[in-house]
């Protein structure tokens, strides 16, 4: 009796270790085999948001800016399903679709500075649903273009840092 207490321990512990291990793998997208969630950008400046994978499905919204930050969510063969920063989700034709990181910020009048830290010098004011070329990123600050405006912004202003 105490021999089986014993193996049912032993699997019990060893199950509990690989569902751990799998919640540290990241989720890779079987179509492209990139990872998901990830970040990319709009092509084109008018792009179809549907409620499926495929043109027969519903437009419920129509994105009509050009490098438009969005995440991608789910793949579904030439189909990717995406969120925005205010939430809406839909399905986007992959080919509509950049690999080129942009952010938005997403909060009112929000500084531009020249370094990374709060104590650096402002060089510009963002508004809110400003879209930038992002450059790189630390662990609380991105740094991105502005039209001729390049700086770092806190990364809990913007969106697709």
């Amino acid at each position: 009796m105490i021999k089986y207490l014993i193996i049912i321990f032993c699997l019990l512990f060893v199950s509990q270790g690989n569902i751990v291990s799998s919640k540290e793998q990241k989720k890779i997208g079987k179509v492209t085999g990139l990872e998901i969630p990830r970040f990319v950008s709009l092509k084109k400046s008018k792009t179809f948001l549907r409620r499926g994978p495929g043109k027969s499905y519903k437009i419920d919204w129509i994105l009509e800016r050009n490098n438009y930050p969005l995440m991608i969510i789910a793949e579904h063969e030439h189909w990717r399903q995406v969120v925005d920063f205010q939430g809406d989700i839909g399905w986007v034709y992959f080919r509509l679709l950049s690999g080129n990181r942009t952010i938005i910020v997403s909060k009112d009048d929000i500084f531009l500075r020249k370094k990374a830290n709060n104590d650096s010098d402002p060089i510009g004011i963002l508004k809110y649903g400003v879209v930038g070329e992002l450059i790189e990123s630390t662990e609380n600050a991105c740094n991105a273009k502005f039209k001729n405006l390049r700086g770092w912004t806190n990364k809990n202003d913007v969106w697709g840092c």
